[in-house]
């Protein structure tokens, strides 16, 4: 029964280092421009050669 109770502890904490790691990803994400620093002018990538050319193509 200690065990069950040390064992729970040990996920608690290691969620708690997920969270945190997720959090300072997101400030980086968020600090480095966030959703304006997205560019999906050219979303598409052609195959490469020999079925195609391996260019950029949609968007505008």
């Amino acid at each position: 029964m200690a065990d069950d109770k040390k064992s729970h502890g040990g996920a608690m904490k290691d969620l708690k280092w997920v969270i945190f790691i997720l959090i300072i990803i997101w400030f980086i994400w968020y600090f480095s421009g966030g959703p304006q620093g997205y560019d999906a002018t050219q979303p598409f990538i052609e195959p490469p050669a020999p079925l195609g050319g391996g260019q950029t193509y949609g968007g505008q």
